[in-house]
């Protein structure tokens, strides 16, 4: 088992409406496949999110080179208020973290952002280090999983789970197409960082919930539903219509192992914590598992006040459940979908 002992935080200082994305969009996709539908917008379910540039700078068609160049002093320092924000929470000194998964699929580079972190704060010199790119909106539960496998052989030692994603970087402004529309209204900017602790820690007994199982599920004839095309223009979206038809007829045999194995049923679920893709995808889940209306709603709040932050999202919700007050349920659960198409469940145990 793996217990999570805080989730922390960090979101640009700069917040815009929706309304403000709309009308910059309006203007900049006039004429173009997909001018005209900005009405996406008020179905988004988004109705604010942070920005790391205003938005004039995504609209200027800044080259790629410099956008990714952009992407390293913004993810740095979200990166370190997410991590300083989790270790004060969880009462953990940096120099205690024995490995650091870090996870983003919104820039590029090597040495990877973990490694930069690691040389430029206190780390542990032995710090072990896993980072992982091309894992998109599923990354921040693949992270947690592979922490999660870690501690099962490591019970004494305490660890790290960063995510970066800043995914206004990657807009194209020139890209005039339905996707990029859709990207527009329900992608945001922000970091996480969770602390999670083996069976063996001292930290342990502190903790309100935790991990005792997971499940990777690469669906069938899918590796078409999402993704980036990489052009001299950036990182090219690529996001199929076939998703919420694909989640909808997959999600329930993908999850039913996992939850078999323990006897847990779908209504016995709380926390319940979702990666919200879209407005579209939470409605597909609910459909595809037979939730009741409300089940996903730490989801969808999330959803409304930050938009869709591919793979941190997942650990933002984890810290709203956090902030619950104790939960009578005895299991919960965790799940996101991403490239390859692929599910990463993992099955939660409250204290």
């Amino acid at each position: 088992m793996a217990w999570v002992l805080s989730v922390g935080t960090a979101v640009p200082e700069a917040r815009y409406s929706q309304k403000t994305i709309r009308s910059h969009c309006e203007a900049a996709f006039k004429g173009t496949e997909a001018g005209g539908r900005e009405d996406l917008f008020d179905r988004a379910g988004v109705e604010t999110r942070g920005l790391v540039e205003a938005p004039e700078y995504y609209f200027a068609d800044i080259p790629f080179a410099r956008r990714n160049a952009d992407y390293f002093p913004h993810a740095e320092r979200l990166a370190r208020r997410a991590l300083q924000d989790a270790l004060e929470q969880a009462g953990v000194a940096i120099e205690e973290l024995t490995h650091l998964f870090s996870v983003t699929t919104t820039g590029l580079m090597t040495p990877s952002l973990d490694a930069h972190l690691a040389q430029a704060l206190p780390f542990r010199r032995t710090i072990k280090r896993t980072p992982l790119f091309g894992v998109g909106c599923a990354g921040g539960a693949v992270a947690l999983s592979r922490a999660f496998e870690y501690l099962r052989g490591h019970p004494e030692e305490t660890v790290a789970v960063l995510s970066v994603e800043l995914c206004s970087l990657t807009f194209l402004p020139k890209d005039g197409t339905m996707t990029q529309l859709v990207a527009a209204a329900i992608f945001g900017d922000g970091a996480a960082c969770a602390i999670l602790c083996g069976t063996k820690s001292p930290a342990a007994g502190r903790a309100k919930l935790g991990f005792v199982d997971n499940e990777s599920v690469l669906i069938p004839d899918s590796l078409h539903v999402m993704g980036w095309d990489f052009g001299a223009d950036g990182m090219r979206l690529v996001l199929s219509t076939d998703a919420p038809a694909i989640v909808e007829r997959s999600l329930e045999d993908a999850l039913s192992p996992l939850l078999a194995r323990h006897g847990v049923c779908v209504d016995e679920l709380s926390p319940l914590i979702l990666h919200p893709g879209s407005a579209r995808i939470l409605d597909a889940c609910e459909r595809a598992m037979g939730l009741p209306d409300g089940a996903a709603a730490l989801s969808r709040a999330f959803l409304k006040r930050h938009g869709n932050l591919s793979s941190a999202s997942v650990l933002f919700i984890l810290k709203d459940a956090l902030a619950q007050p104790k939960i009578a349920a005895p299991w919960g659960l965790l799940a996101a979908l991403g490239p390859g198409f692929a599910l990463e469940a993992l099955l939660i145990r409250n204290a």
